[in-house]
């Protein structure tokens, strides 16, 4: 097999150069599966490209591009707020973006109560995917998901010269500061009881400690329009009394590849299904089929070649091959928004590149799960072609950063490619 995709794209790099990179004693037992082509879509490497892994972020490109195709690249969220005088109500159809200093302003521009009800119509709120792993939510990379947001669904946990404090606010969390005299210090967040212990000396300067989640990020939302938290299900009739407009989705996908942020990539997940109408009480399950048609149907990957439980990739349930990887980068270059979708990508030394691949010409992107390594994307090689190329490591006993540097040199041997 391997011979008979040589022959069709052939290389000046050795197969067996790129498979002693994957023969690596280190990867013992693991699952590698690697696919790479031309940007025509022609095969020049394969290695278990068939078999279906866990892309970790990767599956953040499948997300994006299916936003993308579904928004379009100058789509902008609006978000429309009215008052009355007993109550505020806000329409949100999802702004991933949404920060506090514009609900803020919002509020002292329209001379909102901070003592009246809020009303939230939001067009999902599904909070916690139902795949995701119970030690996990504390941390920011883990945040909630609802179309009324603020701040990624995050704060801070900050040290002011020896004092913790949460900004930009604290969204109702306590913190408790336990046992000041030990010289070291920990912090400990538990988003249901929303409580932070920090425990020990801190240092007598100023800087972040760490980013936590919100445990309601519609609620933390809705508490810097006025006091109280209530589910609208109507939107008023009459014009609204202001519209926050977010940014586009070339913002937000630029916003998501190169850190890697799952948050945005959850609600671009469903804002791209919502695209094709309601998404019901079950968001996630109405959006999983939406997104695979679009994957199967328009990209034209095969059934077999993935399975869609999430759009971050920070679910195990998710599956993809790199053949289906690669044939939606492939697609992704040839649509008229090409220049969009790579813009957004990350590339060496921008986002979670970097400090990988020095010195290559390389757009795409990385992903990382316990014993999940992922890399794809577009080389530039040495003739000057672009090649693309996917690496999905899976099951690996050796750390995490053994794993990436294997898939980075596989990835530098290819560059090589005359």
């Amino acid at each position: 097999m391997l011979a008979a995709l040589l022959a069709i794209a052939p290389v000046t790099v050795a197969p067996a150069d790129l498979d002693h990179i994957l023969d690596d004693t280190r990867l013992a037992g693991a699952h590698a599966s690697v696919y790479v082509c031309d940007l025509g879509g022609k095969p020049i490497f394969e290695r278990n490209s068939s078999s279906r892994v866990m892309p970790a972020s990767n599956q953040k490109l499948l997300t994006c591009a299916f936003a993308l195709f579904n928004l379009g690249p100058n789509y902008k969220p609006r978000t429309d707020i009215w008052k009355f005088p007993d109550r505020t109500i806000v329409d949100s159809p999802g702004d991933p973006l949404m920060t506090h200093d514009l609900l803020k302003k919002a509020a002292q521009r329209l001379e909102l109560d901070p003592r009246s009800a809020v009303y939230v119509r939001q067009a999902y709120a599904p909070g916690i995917p139902d795949s995701w792993e119970i030690d996990d939510l504390p941390n920011r990379y883990a945040a909630p998901v609802t179309a009324f947001t603020v701040d990624q669904g995050s704060f801070t946990l900050w040290n002011e010269n020896g004092i913790p404090k949460l900004l930009p606010e604290s969204y109702g969390v306590r913190i408790d500061h336990l046992l000041p005299q030990e010289p070291k210090f920990t912090s400990k967040y538990d988003p249901f009881q929303r409580r932070v212990q920090v425990i020990g000396t801190l240092p007598q300067e100023t800087k972040a400690v760490d980013t936590l989640a919100l445990a309601r990020p519609d609620e933390a939302a809705a508490s810097l329009l006025g006091r109280y938290f209530l589910t609208a299900l109507d939107r008023p009739t009459r014009t609204p009394d202001l519209t926050i407009v977010g940014q586009d989705t070339a913002a937000m996908l630029g916003a998501c590849l190169p850190p890697s942020d799952n948050n945005i990539a959850e609600n671009l997940f469903l804002m791209g299904a919502r695209s094709q109408g309601e998404l019901g009480s079950n968001p996630y399950a109405t959006a999983r089929p939406r997104m695979t048609n679009f994957l199967t149907r328009v990209v034209g990957i095969l059934p077999s070649d993935l399975r869609i439980f999430d759009g971050s990739g920070m679910s195990r349930h998710n599956l993809a091959t790199t053949r289906g990887i690669a044939k939606l980068l492939v697609w992704a270059n040839a649509q008229p928004t090409s220049g969009v979708w790579l813009n957004s990508l990350a590339t060496t030394g921008k986002g979670t590149l970097g400090n990988r691949l020095k010195g290559l010409d390389f757009r795409g992107k990385t992903g990382t799960l316990d014993m999940v390594v992922a890399l794809s994307g577009y080389l530039k090689v040495k003739s000057g072609r672009t090649l693309v190329v996917s690496v999905v490591l899976n099951d690996f006993l050796c750390a995490s950063d053994e794993a990436r540097s294997i898939a980075d040199e596989f990835v530098k041997i290819l560059a090589t490619e005359g």
